[in-house]
């Protein structure tokens, strides 16, 4: 679940599997001290709380609760929930049989519902967010939780968000170079427009309780309404390289078109207020850049791939993206809404 891409509002009851006591209130752990270096006792960790919303997607989570089981920091120091959001699929067949491994549902259909599902019941003093198709690297809680101990302390860090393919280490499909080049830019998200990506997010759980839950009521773009309420609470968000979770690149037409769907439509619903005429130019705006993008890629104005036959198959996407984005913005403008 992205959003990549991806809330206040009532939730339905959570259900947990498994045999720990749900807390009841987010960060009720007292503070930890800091974490320095890796040689400091283990009780010194701070209590961590992994949030994980997935919807059929069983055989990429099951590979990410292997990646988490298998991490370097302490295991008695973070449990990890995972909020199935409606899926059609047994979710149940991914989870190890490890208590600290929770299943929750949540019925209302949007993963930044499903986060907020979880909230409620963690018991860390932090609380790292990821998504069920990500493969943490095997220090990414001691890493994420280092960078959040830092000196001067943040409030939240984004961690790295690494690209990968499962043919090998180059594209090959238009959607594969799209992705390469225009996916999962955390580093501009959180120093250029003050977010985060919620596919590796840490936060100090009693900065989250003052924010407050993710807007449940957005199919996408709940990562950046987090962080723009995070930015004018006063809190600091930071960058992060080392802290680091594999994400797979997406490979087929379908997947690219489901995506910007998704990511088009939470746009659009994020700046319906604004009317038809920002809707219109929304479109237009689109629409030009799904044009210029054939000459761009080969006057050297925008990143592209260097072989000729890869830079067609990346302008073709881009211009499919932007064809999508266009749609949905004309049909904002017609319809008013």
């Amino acid at each position: 679940m992205n959003e990549h891409a991806g809330a206040v509002g009532t939730q339905s009851p959570a259900t947990a599997v498994g045999t720990q006591s749900p807390a009841t209130a987010v960060g009720t752990e007292s503070p930890a001290p800091a974490v320095g270096t890796e040689h400091e006792p283990r009780h010194d960790r701070p209590f961590v709380s992994v949030v994980i919303p997935v919807y059929n997607d069983v055989d990429r989570l099951r590979l990410c609760l292997d990646a988490l089981a298998a991490q370097d920091y302490p295991a008695d120091r973070y449990e990890v929930l995972v909020v199935d959001n409606n899926s059609d699929q047994d979710q149940s067949a991914a989870m190890p049989d490890d208590e600290r491994f929770q299943l929750l549902h949540e019925e209302r259909r949007g993963s930044y519902a499903a986060r907020n599902t979880a909230l409620p019941l963690v018991r860390g003093s932090v609380v790292a967010f990821t998504d069920s198709d990500c493969l943490p690297a095997p220090d990414w809680l001691s890493r994420g939780v280092a960078a959040l101990r830092a000196d001067p302390r943040p409030d939240a860090v984004g961690g790295a968000i690494r690209i990968f393919f499962d043919h090998g280490p180059r594209p090959r499909s238009g959607p594969e170079h799209f992705e390469a080049y225009n996916e999962f830019q955390q580093r501009k998200y959180v120093e250029e427009w003050s977010f985060a990506a919620t596919a590796n997010l840490f936060v100090d759980a009693a900065t989250l309780a003052r924010v407050g839950p993710f807007d449940a009521s957005l199919q996408s773009g709940g990562d950046l309404d987090f962080g723009t309420r995070l930015g004018r609470s006063g809190a600091r968000l930071v960058y992060d390289d080392d802290t680091v979770v594999n994400h797979p690149a997406r490979s087929t037409w379908q997947e690219l078109g489901r995506k910007t769907l998704r990511v088009a439509n939470g746009i659009a619903d994020r700046n319906a207020h604004q009317g038809r005429r920002h809707a219109l130019g929304r479109a237009v705006n689109e629409a030009r850049g799904g044009v210029t993008i054939w000459l761009r890629v080969w006057d050297g104005s925008r990143p592209a791939p260097a072989r000729a036959a890869d830079k067609v198959r990346y302008a073709a996407a881009f211009s499919y993206v932007r064809a999508l984005r266009t749609a949905v913005h004309l049909g904002r403008f017609a319809t008013g809404r």
